[in-house]
């Protein structure tokens, strides 16, 4: 019989002295440590089992760690967290979720990390069985969809209840794999400071402070981290390869080849209301272009035009899908389903066609853009839910829930010989 749920922020007490209450974690092998156990490094506290040393509070040492702010608040040296990539910073902090954990097994804990602007991200670090110190395990970081969909791939309350990115993480930690994966800024419990806009390239810094809290794990060889994109999180996957050597692979899911704008275009040809394209170009355009959204704007395009994210709306609009591939030199997977209406042939095409001799495109029989198996394609809604057509309306039926076991192996079987070690 399988050991019962825990929760991280329960196990009070130190791993290697039961009657020391745990202040904190350490940030490779997360276990709960007391004040006495734990050593300040450059990359957040560790344990000394973890670092070799001798922790500061110990007997051979003297007195405690000055980096310690309240428990379970674990801060690089300075208190304010250390420089990432892209000028981002992480933190591990387990106060943020439960741990699921079957003795033996696959655990999963509850990890926040510092994002761009010191933004708390709130995550969940996935563990397969045999994770140990030392293990030098492959890692992904797995990046969401479009809207403000959750870690799991959740939209809000009468959004489509899709995880998708729970679902991946499972088949990959079953497979041997780390996984993290977190809620994107704006959404669930990574909210904005209010006022603060939503940029692209702060979701890119975000990432980046993904991969760079993966890489410090004891269990994770930092030369096997690959990165895991669905729609939007495709995007973001893109830009970060291009300047982050850490990455050495991208699995990219239903992601689009061309401008926004095209794609949408194409989306609304396809629907019962093709006359409604004009209108998308006529509020793409000055946007673009550095304008404000005009106003009104044509109620048969406003749901893709949310007034409060203009910011992010140029971003994203302004965006150039190939371009980005251009630059990238690592091996890539381009996964399309096959009855997915939002992302096309002509999305593949053009990310092969950049990405050169890297790509590896393949098309999931059957399914969905979440590699859902479909009976058949959905008709297009324009306009309605951020404007992402039937793929991504919140007042379609839910989609169903198995997957092309295909798609996943498919997936799978890159991502190994992308991280697999280097010799």
């Amino acid at each position: 019989m399988s050991a019962p749920p825990t929760t991280e922020v329960a196990a009070r007490t130190c791993s290697r002295h039961r009657r020391k209450p745990a202040v904190g974690t350490c940030a490779s092998c997360a276990q709960p440590m007391c004040r006495s156990c734990l050593v300040p490094t450059k990359v957040g506290l560790k344990c000394a089992g973890c670092t070799g040393q001798k922790a500061a509070g110990s007997k051979e040492g003297g007195g405690c760690s000055p980096a310690l702010g309240p428990a379970g608040d674990l801060r690089r040296p300075g208190g304010a967290g250390g420089a990432g990539v892209h000028g981002a910073r992480w933190r591990k902090d387990d106060r943020a979720g439960p741990v699921d954990s079957v003795a033996g097994g696959p655990s999963e804990r509850g990890v926040d990390i510092e994002g761009a602007n010191g933004l708390t991200l709130s995550g969940t670090l996935s563990l397969p069985e045999g994770a140990t110190s030392g293990a030098g395990l492959p890692a992904l970081v797995i990046l969401g969809g479009y809207g403000p969909t959750n870690r799991d791939g959740l939209a809000p309350e009468g959004g489509i209840p899709d995880p998708i990115n729970r679902d991946l993480s499972e088949a990959f930690v079953e497979a041997g794999m780390v996984t993290y994966r977190y809620d994107k800024r704006g959404t669930a419990r990574s909210q904005l400071p209010e006022g603060e806009p939503l940029r692209f390239e702060d979701m890119v810094a975000d990432a980046a402070a993904a991969v760079a809290f993966l890489a410090e794990r004891a269990e994770v060889d930092p030369e096997r981290i690959a990165v895991v994109g669905h729609e939007e999180g495709g995007l973001v996957a893109m830009r970060l390869a291009a300047t982050e050597p850490a990455v050495r692979g991208l699995a990219l899911i239903s992601v689009p080849g061309r401008p926004l704008v095209e794609v949408i275009a194409d989306d609304i040809l396809g629907s019962p209301h093709p006359e409604y394209v004009p209108a998308l170009r006529s509020v793409v355009e000055p946007l673009v272009a550095g304008r404000p959204l005009p106003t009104p704007i044509p109620t048969t395009v406003a749901g893709y035009f949310p007034l409060d994210q203009q910011d992010y709306l140029r971003d994203i609009f302004s965006l150039d899908p190939a371009a980005l591939a251009a630059e990238v030199d690592a091996p890539v997977l381009l996964m399309r389903g096959e009855k997915a209406t939002f992302v096309n042939e002509a999305d593949e095409k053009a990310l092969v066609e950049a990405f050169g001799p890297n790509a590896e495109p393949f098309v999931a029989a059957g399914t969905g853009p979440s590699l859902n198996i479909q009976a058949a394609p959905a008709a297009a809604n324009a306009g309605e839910a951020g404007g992402m057509g039937a793929d991504h309306n919140p007042n379609s039926a839910a989609p169903n829930r198995e997957r092309s076991e295909r798609a996943i192996f498919t997936v799978l079987d890159f991502l190994k010989t992308a991280t697999a070690a280097r010799s």
